[in-house]
This record gives C-alpha cells, structure tokens and sequence, in this order.
C-alpha cells in the first residue's frame, strides 16, 4: 500500500508541472460544459450532468493516462523501476489512485459550473451520486487506458486516444435504441457506465445489467493489461 501511494505522489507531482495536463484536467471538462449548456436549456439538465461527469471522468482515466503511459513506458525512469524487485500491484495501484484524484478535481470544478454560473436545477443529492458513479467507472476506463498505453507507439498514440475517447463519448448516448446500432450500443462500456446514474433517476432501467457489464469489462480489461504489460516488460 505505501508503494502504491508513493507511485501516486510522484504521478500527481509530475502531472501537475504538466501544462498540457493541467488543461486537460482542470480546463476542457468546465469549458466543454459551458459551451454546449444551452443545448439542454429547458431541457433534461441531469441527463446533460451525467454524460460529462462521465467525460470528463473518461477523459482523465483513459485519454490523460493512457498517453502518459505510451510516452512514459520506453524513458530511463521507467526502466529503472522495472529492475526494483516491486511488483504489478502497486504500480497498478498507484496509477489508479492518481487518476482518481485528477477525476474529483474535474467534478468539483464541473459541478461548481454547473449550480453556481449556470444555476442548473440540481438536487446536490443526485450530484453526489452522480460523482460516486464517474469516480467508479474511471477504474475500468484507467484499466483500458494503461493496456492501450502499453501496446501502443508514442507516435500514434495520441490519435488512437482522441479517437477512442469522442468514440466512446457518443457511444454512451448518441447511438439509436433500435436496430443494429441498438445491439451494438450494449457492448460500449461507456453506455452501460452511464446506464448506472440514469437508473438513478429513471425507475424503468435496472441498475444490475450495466453493474454486471461494467465489472465484467473491469476483469476483461485487467487480464488484458497483465498481458500487454508482460511482454512490453520482455521487449525491454
């Protein structure tokens, strides 16, 4: 446990030196929501609160993470660690602590937005759960991201996580209810994810089925990254 918090500390200190990161985790998630608030002006203001609790969530535990793994995993400091007779777990652990921590800044600084400049109409009850639901779900999404990082080249990462993380935002509302897009909306984590805080909300949508998917992913997502983690580990 204490490796573990040691590995978060020099994670967080290194992640806020970073400009680029700074913006992604205190900056874009507020802005986004200022921006597109009007859409639902009159409108489902909590459904508008969970997608970009979710976001902003996603977007620290996949897209900032995932990143900082591909362009961390090959430097000289990596290496080092990985001749210390330390195991998996607390790095593991340590990463997920961080990304845990940068995701509450970003729901405060959103949900601040959201009562006190665009004075939505949000029970704080339901913002609390909200937030619950997000921190929770950055675990599998922190998981998705370290095993991408990993398998992944510094030069092409950052495209394949801009794109995987619009993609896995309008898969969690955007696709049709019906059809084939209505079947394949089932399998997108971040539809079930969001799935869970709407059923707070919605009393016709059971929170067990999203809950079982979503620790499905979370076990999938763990046996991928012990994988793609033990043969980066044979490459070097």
């Amino acid at each position: 446990m204490k490796l573990g918090f040691f590995y978060f500390k020099l994670l967080f200190l290194s992640t806020i030196r970073n400009i680029p990161a700074l913006f992604f985790t205190l900056i874009f998630p507020p802005l986004m929501l200022l921006l597109f608030a009007h859409q639902w002006e009159g409108k489902n203001a909590l459904g508008a609160v969970i997608i970009f609790f979710n976001y902003s969530v996603q977007t620290v535990a996949l897209m900032l993470l995932g990143m900082g793994v591909t362009q961390e995993k090959n430097s000289d400091w990596a290496k080092y660690l990985r001749t210390l007779p330390v195991g998996i777990k607390p790095m593991i652990m340590g990463r997920i602590f961080h990304t845990i921590a940068l995701s509450f800044i970003n729901l405060v600084t959103l949900s601040f937005v959201a009562l006190f400049i665009l004075k939505l109409p949000l029970p704080i009850g339901n913002l609390f759960y909200f937030g619950f639901i997000a921190l929770a779900g950055s675990i599998p999404m922190a998981l998705l991201g370290m095993t991408i990082g990993y398998a992944a080249n510094p030069e092409s990462s950052r495209s394949i996580f801009t794109l995987l993380n619009l993609l896995l935002l309008f898969g969690s509302f955007a696709l049709p209810s019906v059809g084939f897009f209505g079947i394949l909306r089932e399998f997108v984590p971040t539809y079930q994810w969001s799935q869970i805080s709407f059923s707070h909300i919605n009393s016709e949508i059971n929170p067990t089925t999203p809950l079982l998917w979503l620790g499905g992913y979370s076990i999938l997502f763990i046996l991928l990254f012990k994988k793609v983690y033990s043969r980066s580990l044979k490459k070097t």
